[in-house]
């Protein structure tokens, strides 16, 4: 019997993907490397909706956004200390200034075992899915190959669904597309990095003033117990 053959009921591929994202580099490593000789097609596919620490980071700054805004911020700079300076930098690049001092400080702070990271980095990929899976992030908006469609495990076994049905689109794919369709130019790329920074500041902004007023509601509350 095939690896794959008890993921293959209706929703066994998400199953089977989750199980993956979440084990350890070397277990992986032997999973994929079973499930590429017993059944290539699903070692395709799940290659290419996997989802990983590197990939969140390779997202637009608005889709970093969303994830940091929403997984534990402690796990999240834990996972960052799996980076070499040259690609947390790359990552820094993509924040707010707010955000960047945040995670610079995480980043240059502590040094956790390497089990803690691996640890860190298996909790914000399995939060991440888990917002996707809730709706909070959309795949057309963050990353479109993600996208897993209904019935996936039958178009697989048909031979079909190896990768997204657009191709590898990316999320600039998609609003080139949407902009085609409406008749609605899309700026220069100059002005659209400036609109995406302004966008990204923004967001931490609200994420700050988001904690402030939990805070104040925290502190009014210990008041009226007192009075």
């Amino acid at each position: 019997m095939a690896m794959v053959d008890r993921y293959k009921k209706s929703g066994g591929f998400i199953q089977l993907l989750q199980v993956i994202e979440t084990c350890g580099p070397k277990k992986r490593e032997q999973f994929m490397k079973i499930i590429n000789e017993e059944t290539p097609k699903w070692g395709e596919a799940i290659t290419a909706k996997m989802l990983s620490f590197e990939r969140i980071l390779s997202w637009k700054p608005e889709g970093i956004m969303e994830i940091t805004a929403q997984v534990n911020p402690l796990a999240f700079g834990t996972a960052l200390k799996s980076l070499p300076q040259e690609k947390f930098d790359e990552f820094a690049a993509k924040l707010g200034p707010n955000e960047r001092r945040k995670f610079e400080q995480m980043y240059k702070e502590g040094t956790p075992a390497p089990n803690e990271i691996s640890a860190c980095l298996m909790k914000v990929i399995n939060e991440t899915r888990l917002l996707f899976a809730s709706g909070t992030l959309k795949f057309d908006k963050i990353d479109p190959d993600l996208a897993i469609p209904d019935e996936y495990e039958s178009k697989l076994e048909k031979g079909g669904g190896g990768g997204s049905p657009g191709g590898n689109r990316t999320a600039e794919d998609v609003a080139r597309e949407a902009s085609a369709s409406s008749g609605i130019q899309l700026g220069n790329p100059n002005e659209v990095d400036s609109l995406r920074r302004k966008i990204v500041e923004l967001n931490s902004v609200i994420v700050a003033l988001k904690k402030d007023n939990t805070a104040m509601k925290d502190k009014l509350d210990k008041i009226k117990k007192i009075a």
